[in-house]
């Protein structure tokens, strides 16, 4: 029931702009929705309809930090179609109207200097088919060589292909982590790691039968900042330098407020913060 759970999980993540509610969800899994409550709040010791609330909130603090969208925009992008209810709602969770958050933000962003040790440059990716298993994990405990060997005894049917593939993790509370120092530490303390691999041909890793613990997903061609480093343990000072990199530049592209990803590369790790026009 655990891998539902985490289907739910995934789900809920992937529909925070949609007005959709918990049969929507029971009909997705295939459960009546008082069975996906009780489980739900039996693993994640929250309810679906709480923690979709707690991820749009969350949303929003990113996008109100990073993004230059108005409130308006991160509004529907976040779920709410009134206006006026997600500032209610945004203000009962961090005490600031997202005005005064988006205010509070700046300010703290203007005395950041930025990290000399790391350089941060834009690049334009190319579609990407991945594969990926949610793991409710620090990615700071996952190792590169873990990676390979994580998916070697999951994946038998990509065999041939694990030494080709580049082992990729997409961190969809980096940002949330990063903006902690403004925004109310979140209640919910499964942090999460999409851990899986680069496939480089999609018509063929596409009629492959994954293990149930695993998921397509297609990356399409997007702007993003590029930042090497060393070590899983540098993740968060990489990070902290190219968000101040790409704040302080004045430049057509904006960080979208989408995951990061982090890929392993055979002699560095490189980060990337996914940009839009």
């Amino acid at each position: 029931m655990f891998n539902a759970m985490t289907r739910a999980e995934i789900w809920l993540q992937d529909t925070l702009d949609k007005p959709l509610g918990i049969e929507d969800l029971a009909n997705h899994l295939g459960y009546s929705a008082s069975q996906v409550r009780r489980q739900f709040r039996h693993c994640f010791s929250i309810s679906p309809s709480a923690y979709r609330e707690q991820r749009r909130l969350e949303r929003a603090a990113v996008l109100l930090s990073l993004t230059p969208q108005n409130i308006a925009q991160i509004a529907l992008r976040c779920g709410y179609i009134n206006h006026s209810s997600f500032s209610r709602a945004f203000q009962r969770r961090y005490q600031l109207t997202p005005r005064e958050y988006r205010q509070a933000v700046k300010r703290m962003h203007r005395v950041q200097k930025p990290v000399k040790c790391f350089t941060t440059t834009i690049e334009n990716g190319q579609p990407t088919h991945t594969v990926l298993m949610r793991l409710y994990k620090a990615p700071e405990r996952i190792s590169g060589l873990g990676c390979t060997m994580h998916h070697a005894n999951h994946l038998e049917c990509l065999h041939a292909q694990l030494e080709a593939s580049t082992p990729i993790m997409i961190l969809p509370d980096l940002l949330t982590e990063k903006v902690g120092a403004i925004a109310e530490k979140s209640a919910f303390n499964h942090v999460r790691t999409d851990l899986g691999l680069y496939l480089g041909n999609r018509d063929t890793a596409s009629h492959l039968a994954l293990p149930a613990t695993y998921r397509r997903v297609d990356i399409p061609s997007y702007y993003y900042a590029k930042t090497h480093f060393d070590n899983i343990s540098q993740l968060s000072y990489a990070l902290s330098a190219a968000l101040v990199t790409l704040l302080n530049n004045k430049n057509r592209l904006h960080i979208s407020g989408e995951a990061p990803q982090v890929l392993w590369l055979a002699h560095h790790l490189e980060l990337r913060i996914p940009l839009t026009t």
